[in-house]
């Protein structure tokens, strides 16, 4: 962390950029304590990513029943995914608290008949992009996000555990994921 008098991060400002594109984050100092802090759009990228998940899962653990807890059973998971998908549908406009737009009633349906007839269940995360994440993670410590939005299409990010990265579309339809995940775990 670098602190910066305010005239000086002025004088100076490329420099201060720099800083913080590099990881360290700048703090400059205000009057009535009205802090400013620079930091990288990646570690700002980060923490709203952090901020999001953490109203979903309020707004989950504020709805959640406490007599049932998750099993590794495949129909316990489908039906703890549906569940997620309802909670899903019922936020409202703001929900992520950066003003994200409820769901679309059409996109819910589309996920819960993905889910319906999945082989491989998934981890369902709702994005504030008006579409909802499907996240894979196999034992080989890879992650697969497919999100799936109103379209035809489904976008799958691949993350292997060497660093390697990977981006396709596929159809937004339950073979191709079927094909896809069975793929990311075979």
């Amino acid at each position: 962390m670098t602190i910066a008098k305010q005239m000086e991060v002025r004088s100076n400002i490329k420099k201060y950029f720099d800083i913080a594109f590099n990881g360290d984050p700048v703090i400059v100092p205000r009057k009535g304590n009205k802090n400013v802090v620079i930091i990288s759009e990646e570690e700002y990228n980060s923490l709203e990513q952090l901020r999001r998940e953490a109203a979903y899962a309020s707004a989950l653990s504020s709805r959640r029943s406490p007599e049932k807890s998750p099993s590794p059973d495949s129909s316990d998971i489908k039906s703890d995914n549906l569940r997620k998908l309802s909670y899903i549908a019922a936020l409202k406009e703001g929900w992520n608290g950066n003003g994200a737009p409820a769901f679309d009633k059409k996109l819910i349906s589309k996920v819960r008949e993905l889910l319906e007839n999945l082989s491989i269940q998934p981890e369902v995360f709702p994005t504030a992009l008006q579409t909802i994440q499907l996240e894979y993670d196999n034992s080989r410590r890879d992650h697969m996000e497919i999100e799936v939005g109103l379209s035809n299409t489904a976008e799958i990010f691949l993350v292997r555990y060497d660093g390697s990265e990977s981006f396709e579309q596929i159809p937004a339809d339950a073979d191709h994921i079927n094909k896809k995940a069975g793929a990311f775990y075979g």
